[in-house]
């Protein structure tokens, strides 16, 4: 992952943004900016389409208007939907048997197909809200309440679309369904599940349910260890396909504020590895799982304008847009743009300013200003990924594929290596329009909600011995005791 993360994404996000606005071949017809004049910039910038929106006489300060602006209004760690750190020591993500009753780690986010923040809650199995998508939550997807006294995830049972008032999500008395298989011991009568799950919804007081349907009410619970003690004296059927159920109010408080809340699919997760050690003596870097929160704001002095460049922006961000591509650089990562235009009919070799930092045999990605972007087909297109076979002189770099002669220097072109390309989930939160009619001058800020991770520092570290638990001293690059055991 990047350790300049923030960075890539706004690059990503300036590139879609200049796209829709004055570079989409679908939206020809209804191209919305003038079209000689890069609106990040206000620079001149050579594209084939003519204008079909300007005002000459908004040209102030020789600032071309629409003028458009990216910035990172925040950041924060990922607390919420369930992208999950695995056990660590403060610095190391530790990969632990299952058969010595720990757990291995892995994540468990979901695709999010709604997200709201006008949730309705009295104690009951009802969820009431007014989003207008609601078309989109389906019986067995989850509800994620984000908010208030009754945050957790639950099953939804069905849901009533109202053609007046709130429409209502009818909630499962299952908690957590086809739970992994169990270590039980029956000296303690605790329950240690061998894989992670969400066991946040959980209480004492709810009822585990094994997979032979045998019952026991849960007397306490540890989530750090995922951990449950049971009631009773007979044992649990320790194989996969257990449940945890409530009896009576699935939300058990009354939340008296409107609550934040998600719909997710459970069968379109969000995986992000770790990189899976190698053996169970080995330590890797945990990354962290961040919400950043970005503001595109989009300056017009022409009022026409405003409001296409507005039409634009809901008609391509608007929910349900996923996705966006992003080239993540790494600490390995060299970069240069391009001196000069690709060759005519393509070319395997490219023109930098300085070769220096690329090594043979470097994996690369060729982008511009406007690619990698969405497909005409409503996917994703391919990214030009190549490797480096030769260097010419201190300028030229030769390919293992041909490069495409549409990458110009007018496009910002560059080669970036040692980089992954990823779809990062993307999500639109909310839009305002500031129309400041008499000095007319208009502006609109949109913030959107990108899901990402970043690393920490530090390397792979083999320990002498199996690491059993969190007391086993463990050590940082310089030798020094960070942990020990308490």
């Amino acid at each position: 992952m990047s350790r300049r993360i923030f960075k890539d994404i706004e690059e990503a996000i300036s590139r879609e943004v200049r796209r829709i606005t004055f570079h989409e071949d679908r939206t020809v017809d209804e191209t919305i900016l003038q079209q000689t004049f890069d609106p990040f910039t206000g620079e001149v910038v050579e594209t084939p389409i003519e204008a079909d929106y300007y005002d000459s006489s908004a040209d102030t300060s020789h600032r071309q208007y629409p003028h458009f602006f990216v910035r990172l209004l925040k950041s924060r760690e990922d607390r919420f939907t369930g992208r999950e750190v695995g056990a660590y020591d403060g610095k190391f993500f530790c990969e632990q048997p299952v058969n010595n009753g720990f757990v291995t780690s892995r994540t468990k986010g979901y695709e999010i197909l709604i997200y709201n923040v006008d949730g309705d809650i009295d104690p009951g199995n009802i969820f009431k809200t007014n989003s207008f998508q609601i078309a989109k939550a389906q019986s067995g997807h989850w509800l994620r309440i984000l908010s208030g006294l009754n945050q957790g995830t639950y099953i939804i049972s069905n849901v009533t679309p109202k053609s007046s008032g709130a429409h209502e999500i009818e909630l499962s008395s299952d908690l957590v369904v086809d739970l992994p298989e169990i270590h039980f011991d029956s000296s303690t009568r605790i329950i240690t599940f061998t894989e992670s799950f969400d066991l946040s919804t959980a209480k004492v007081g709810d009822v585990f349910e094994d997979a032979s349907t045998n019952t026991f009410n849960i007397l306490s619970i540890d989530l750090s260890s995922l951990k449950i003690e049971i009631d009773g004296t007979t044992s649990p059927d320790t194989n996969q396909g257990a449940k945890i159920t409530r009896s009576g109010n699935v939300l058990q408080n009354d939340d008296t504020s409107l609550v934040a809340f998600a719909v997710l699919d459970p069968t379109i997760p969000i995986e992000k590895l770790y990189g899976t050690a190698e053996t169970i003596t080995e330590g890797r870097d945990a990354p962290i799982p961040l919400d950043l929160y970005y503001m595109v704001r989009i300056d017009s002095k022409e009022r026409d304008t405003h409001i296409e460049v507005l039409n634009r922006i809901w008609e391509e961000f608007n929910p349900p847009r996923s996705a966006i591509p992003v080239v993540v650089r790494t600490a390995e990562s060299a970069q240069e743009l391009l001196t000069e235009d690709v060759s005519a009919g393509g070319s395997s070799t490219i023109k930098v300013g300085n070769n220096s930092d690329f090594n043979i045999n470097d994996r690369i990605y060729i982008i511009d200003d406007f690619h990698p972007t969405k497909g005409s087909d409503g996917g994703f297109e391919s990214i030009f990924q190549a490797q480096i076979i030769d260097k010419v002189g201190t300028t030229d770099i030769v390919l293992s594929n041909t490069v495409p002669d549409t990458f110009t220097v007018d496009s910002g072109a560059k080669i970036v290596s040692n980089a992954n390309y990823y779809l990062h989930f993307f999500h639109f939160v909310d839009h305002i329009t500031k129309d400041i009619e008499g000095a007319q001058y208009w502006v609109h800020e949109f913030t959107f909600w990108i899901q990402t991770w970043v690393d920490r520092f530090g390397e792979p570290t083999t320990y002498e011995s199996i690491v059993y638990d969190i007391s086993t001293p463990i050590e940082d690059m310089d030798g020094n005791v960070i942990i020990g055991d308490l």
